[in-house]
């Protein structure tokens, strides 16, 4: 008995087993025996399948496509007769079935999505995706003309095109775009002054160039002056003016901004000075601001590698004064919005000026008297030239190329080390990714 009971154990054991394995080959065997494709049609367009080994096939929807059977039987001829979706299930004589999701559009879809790019061209920030026989324009545009371009796009092709395309909104927000602004400004000044230098007025009042003053204390009670006095103030003669004056000066400005695709990003660096300005008998507290401060807005498509930015710039710095305490500014302002491609370097803006005074101070006539004019007044000119640029040169951030780490410990490295000698500071990658 017990050896009965133990075969009998085994046996079932190996049922159950061997029952596994079939139903496990089984469900591996149906998994292979059923395919799913896709097939997009349009109106009148024929396609050609293959018939070897189908046993039988069968439509969904009738009407849509005409499915014919070439003369040796061979093969599938499929056209389409109207617009529409259907499927075409192809049963084999292993028992396998294929199924067809057919898609039938007034026109091709591949060439009307080869047309919507063609026609896309130029707007940044959109896609195009076909799914089956349809067509989506999807993305984000910066301006509604953008947006009303593209849904117009989308009318030329309708039932088979549609446009999801918003405003403020980017399609790749994941992605950094790194922007480098470079301000250059080279300015250069030259003055002289010859001549001979009169004196405004013989008498006047103390604003004036005056020669004498007088003083005198007059009792009116004795009715007689008990003191008087004459002094001369300045030189009555002429001076003999002459002065030169000639330098340069160069400004340099980098700028660099990482912000994600599609979100704006503001960045300020400077500061304001305050001076007093005594005008009659009042002081006043006039407030000097200077810095840079930059807005951008960027969008990166990644299959057209097109980049639109959209920059509002302005830099401020101080001069030296003119006259007076409280010192001037030369000032560039740019507004503007711009597309290129990832790599390529852009002139924003340039700004060239030349500037020539001169001044005559002297007798009345004589001192406008070709040469012999310096005997009878000095004369004095001025000039400046100015020349200047902005550049941007954008780039993607797709790989980081230093770790946070050892960013953050290169920047405290070189803090620590550094003595004055701002040349070699490297506290960030100041060239852009692009550039190496």
């Amino acid at each position: 008995m017990r050896l009965l009971h133990r075969v009998f154990l085994v046996t079932s054991l190996a049922a159950c087993a061997g029952g596994a394995f079939v139903a496990r080959e089984r469900s591996a065997l149906a998994q292979k025996k059923e395919t799913h494709d896709e097939i997009g049609l349009a109106v009148g367009e024929t396609k050609t399948l293959s018939a070897a080994g189908v046993k039988e096939y069968s439509e969904g929807v009738k009407g849509v496509v005409d499915v014919v059977t070439t003369p040796d039987g061979t093969r599938f001829i499929l056209t389409g007769r109207k617009p529409g979706t259907t499927t075409l299930l192809l049963i084999k004589n292993d028992g396998s079935q294929a199924v067809y999701d057919i898609t039938v559009a007034t026109r091709s879809p591949q060439v009307v999505e080869r047309e919507v790019q063609q026609l896309l061209e130029g707007v940044v920030g959109v896609r195009v995706r076909r799914i089956g026989g349809r067509i989506f324009i999807e993305g984000g545009v910066s301006t509604e003309n953008d947006q009303k371009r593209v849904q117009q796009i989308a009318s030329l092709y309708p039932g088979q095109v549609e446009s999801l395309v918003i405003i403020g909104s980017a399609a790749e927000r994941k992605l950094l775009v790194r922007l480098d602004f470079f301000f250059v400004q080279y300015e250069k000044t030259s003055s002289y002054a010859v001549g001979l230098g009169w004196p405004d007025a013989i008498g006047g009042t103390a604003n004036q160039a005056q020669v004498f003053q007088n003083a005198y204390t007059y009792d009116f009670v004795a009715r007689t002056t008990t003191s008087a006095q004459a002094s001369i103030v300045n030189q009555p003669l002429p001076r003999l003016d002459i002065a030169s004056r000639h330098g340069w000066a160069k400004i340099a400005k980098q700028s660099s901004v990482i912000t994600a695709n599609g979100n704006e990003a503001t960045f300020q660096s400077g500061g304001e000075q305050n001076f007093l300005q005594a005008v009659n008998l009042t002081t006043t507290l006039v407030s000097v601001k200077f810095g840079t401060n930059v807005t951008v807005l960027p969008r990166y498509d990644s299959n057209s590698k097109d980049l639109e930015i959209k920059v509002v710039a302005d830099v401020a710095d101080l001069t030296p004064p003119a006259s007076g305490t409280v010192p001037g500014r030369t000032t560039t302002k740019l507004e503007t919005q711009v597309t290129l491609r990832l790599g390529q370097a852009l002139v924003l803006s340039g700004i060239k000026t030349a500037t020539q005074r001169r001044d005559v101070q002297g007798l009345p006539g004589l001192s406008e008297i070709p040469v012999l004019g310096l005997l009878f007044g000095s004369h004095r000119q001025e000039k400046a030239e100015v020349e200047g640029a902005v550049f941007i040169v954008p780039s993607v951030v797709d790989t980081v190329p230093k770790s946070a780490l050892e960013l953050i410990n290169n920047a405290m490295s070189t803090y620590k080390e550094y003595s004055g000698e701002i040349e070699y500071v490297d506290a960030y990658p100041k060239a852009p990714p692009s550039a190496k």
